[in-house]
């Protein structure tokens, strides 16, 4: 199978599998409980891309209070009200790597399209992506994202 028709393939069935889980995650969105980014180092885009389709179909508030490295920063691509994020915040960007090169670049794609502006900003005042992981503080992000309330923790 060739790359592109098997990262297509990946993520057809990632949102199948969205699909099937949406009533239970539609159950947890009435609960305003947080869903909690903190010492996530990534993983696969397409668990990321899935988990963060979800979030957004049910808009679940995400807070973030630690790290959030590689996929995981594809959580920046939700909706801005549906953000927080704590002083301990932090958020390490890089190249995909651990694919064919052709679905390294599918997936450096698909990240640099579903970050918001202000974040693509900070990466080309950066460097861009590269193998180095670059980390954005806090100071920053704070620019963009609402500090999270204090008076609401409940966390999943």
């Amino acid at each position: 199978m060739k790359p592109i028709a098997s990262t297509v393939r990946m993520v057809s069935i990632a949102f199948v599998a969205l699909a099937t889980t949406a009533a239970t995650a539609m159950a947890v969105s009435g609960t305003g409980a947080f869903y909690t980014v903190g010492n996530d180092h990534g993983g696969m885009i397409v668990d990321y891309a899935l988990k963060a389709a979800q979030l957004q179909q049910t808009g679940q508030p995400v807070k973030f209070s630690g790290r959030c490295d590689s996929a995981c920063t594809l959580y920046l691509g939700l909706a801005e009200e549906q953000l927080c994020v704590t002083p301990a915040a932090r958020f390490g960007f890089h190249l995909p790597f651990g694919s064919s090169s052709q679905g390294n670049r599918v997936a450096a794609a698909y990240l640099l399209k579903k970050y918001p502006r202000w974040v693509l900003g900070w990466l080309r005042d950066n460097g861009g992506l590269n193998r180095n992981l670059k980390v954005m503080p806090y100071e920053y992000v704070s620019q963009y994202i609402r500090p999270c309330d204090n008076t609401q923790t409940t966390d999943l």
